[in-house]
C-alpha cells in the first residue's frame, strides 16, 4: 500500500468529525436568536420603546388622565422588568399612585363632608386633588342648604371664594335676611291684629275696613268673602246685645319670601271676654285674670288659636280661628 492510498483512507474520518461542530454552532445561533426574541418581545423591545412608554405615564400624569395613567402604568409594569432604564423612578409613581386611587375609592364608597376632608389631609396635594375639591365644594354647600342659617352660607362663601355655588349661596343667604323678621315688624303685626279684634269687639266697620287687604282669601271660615260678608259676621257676634272684648296673646310671627313680596304668618292665641253692658271688663283693671274678672262679673271666656296672614301693607289677608282649651293656670 502506497502513501497516497493511505492519505485517502484518512480524509473521510475529518469531515465526519466537522459535522457535529457545525450542528453544535447552529444551535448555538438559534439559541441566541430565541433570546434575543424573547428579549425583544417579552422584555419590552428596545429602550426607544421604553422611552416613549415612560413619556407617556409622565404626560398623563401632568394632564391628570388619571384612567390614561392607569392603564399605562399597568402596561408598562407588565412589560418592563427592574432592569429598565425608568423603572425605579417609575415604581415609586406606580405605588403612590394606586395607594391614593385606593383611598379615593373607599370615600367614593360614602361620600360624606367628613370622609373627603379627611382624604385632603392626607393627600394635599395627590393626583385625585381636583376630585376632591369638588366632591368637597358640593358636600360643604349641601350641608349649608341642610343647615340653612345665614352662618352656615356665610362660612361656605369664606371658605370657597371661587365656588361652584358661591352665586346660590349668596342668593339664599340673601333670602333668609329677607326672612328674618325685625322688632318693628312684629310690633306692626301685632298692632294690626289687635286694631282689628278691637274693632270686631266695637263693631266698628271703618277700623275693620282699614286693617284688611283689598283681597281677602279666607276670613274664619269663609273663602274669597267681601267686606259685607265680614260686617255680617261682625253684627251676628253683637246680636245679643253683650259687650265683647278681645285680647290678643303669645303672637310669634314669621316672615317668608313668595313671589318677591314679603308676607307675614302670625300664630297667636286669642280670649274673647263677653259681658253685660254697664259691667267692668277684666281688661280694664290692672290686676288678676280676664277669667276671674269676668267670673265676678258674670261675664264669659272663650279661647281661640289664630293664624293670619298679612301682606307688606300690613293688612290682613287671611284669618283663621279655632277653639282652643283654657291655658292651664299659673302657680
Amino acid at each position: 500500500m502506497t502513501l497516497e492510498n493511505n492519505n485517502q483512507n484518512q480524509n473521510p474520518p475529518a469531515q465526519k468529525s466537522a459535522v457535529p461542530t457545525i450542528i453544535v454552532i447552529s444551535l448555538v445561533i438559534l439559541v441566541l436568536a430565541g433570546v434575543g426574541a424573547w428579549f425583544l418581545f417579552f422584555h419590552g423591545g428596545n429602550d426607544a420603546d421604553e422611552r416613549t412608554a415612560y413619556d407617556n405615564i409622565i404626560r398623563y400624569e401632568n394632564t391628570y388622565q388619571l384612567d390614561s395613567l392607569e392603564a399605562a402604568l399597568n402596561e408598562y409594569f407588565d412589560t418592563y422588568n427592574s432592569d429598565a432604564f425608568h423603572y425605579s423612578q417609575l415604581k415609586d409613581l406606580h405605588d403612590r399612585f394606586f395607594t391614593e386611587r385606593d383611598d379615593w375609592r373607599a370615600v367614593e364608597g360614602t361620600m360624606t363632608l367628613q370622609a373627603v376632608r379627611h382624604f385632603l389631609d392626607l393627600h394635599p396635594d395627590g393626583f385625585y386633588l381636583n376630585n376632591a375639591n369638588q366632591k368637597y365644594d358640593s358636600l360643604s354647600f349641601a350641608q349649608a342648604v341642610e343647615d340653612n342659617t345665614r352662618e352656615a352660607f356665610e362660612q361656605y362663601i369664606n371658605q370657597f371664594s371661587r365656588g361652584k355655588y358661591l352665586t346660590e349661596a349668596r342668593k339664599l343667604m340673601l333670602e333668609l335676611d329677607n326672612e328674618e323678621i325685625s322688632v318693628e315688624e312684629k310690633a306692626a303685626v301685632k298692632e294690626t291684629l289687635t286694631a282689628h279684634f278691637d274693632a270686631l269687639g266695637d263693631n266698628d266697620k271703618g277700623t275693620i275696613e282699614a286693617t284688611l287687604a283689598a283681597e281677602i282669601n279666607s276670613y274664619i271660615g269663609k273663602a274669597n268673602p267681601e267686606l259685607e260678608d265680614i260686617y255680617a259676621y261682625m253684627s251676628n257676634m253683637h246680636s245679643s246685645g253683650r259687650m265683647i272684648v278681645f285680647n290678643v296673646k303669645n303672637l310669634n310671627v314669621t316672615k317668608v319670601n313668595a313671589g318677591g313680596r314679603n308676607l307675614f304668618n302670625a300664630q297667636f292665641s286669642l280670649e274673647e271676654e263677653t259681658f253685660k253692658r254697664g259691667s267692668h271688663s277684666a281688661l280694664d283693671t290692672e290686676s288678676g285674670s280676664p277669667a276671674e274678672h269676668a267670673s265676678a262679673e258674670g261675664g264669659e271666656v272663650q279661647y281661640f288659636s289664630g293664624t293670619a296672614v298679612l301682606n307688606e301693607g300690613m293688612k290682613i289677608t287671611s284669618l283663621v280661628l279655632r277653639k282652643a282649651q283654657a291655658p292651664a293656670p299659673t302657680e
